[in-house]
């Protein structure tokens, strides 16, 4: 009988542990997402994803398409996801419209960020850049 006891409160204590240990699994959040240019043609992309488990996360830029998602043929870039920190650099055309897309996947579903839209900047070469220099 004492062994009975221990088993069905070692089963108890399990189901407890558990019940307090889950979180309940809810579709990514995505916030304070920004895209700046760091110079002609070279942007920074950064954003918070919160979620207990994220399955596939990224960028998705376009020139034609105002709001890219994953079922358009959108570049797409990985990014790094660090925590709930995502930062992406990507290197585009100068003098350019595109428009940005960040998304986060789990078994939940899929979240996207409201579209941002950035021209880079027309690369105005400098005299540094001369590759012939008067001496």
């Amino acid at each position: 009988m004492k062994n009975r006891h221990f088993y069905i409160a070692a089963i108890l204590f399990a189901v407890a542990f558990h019940l307090v240990g889950c979180e309940k699994l809810t579709v990514p959040t995505i916030t304070d997402a920004t895209v700046e240019e760091l110079t002609p043609g070279t942007i920074s992309a950064k954003a918070t994803m919160t979620s207990k488990e994220i399955d596939e996360y990224g960028l998705i830029y376009s020139t034609k398409n105002t709001s890219p998602d994953l079922n358009a043929k959108d570049a797409i870039v990985n990014g790094n996801l660090e925590g709930s920190n995502f930062t992406a650099e990507v290197t585009l055309k100068t003098n350019t419209t595109y428009y940005f897309v960040f998304y986060a996947t789990n078994e939940k579903g899929t979240t996207y960020s409201t579209a941002t839209k950035l021209t880079t900047s027309l690369y105005n070469p400098s005299i540094d850049d001369n590759p012939f220099p008067k001496p």
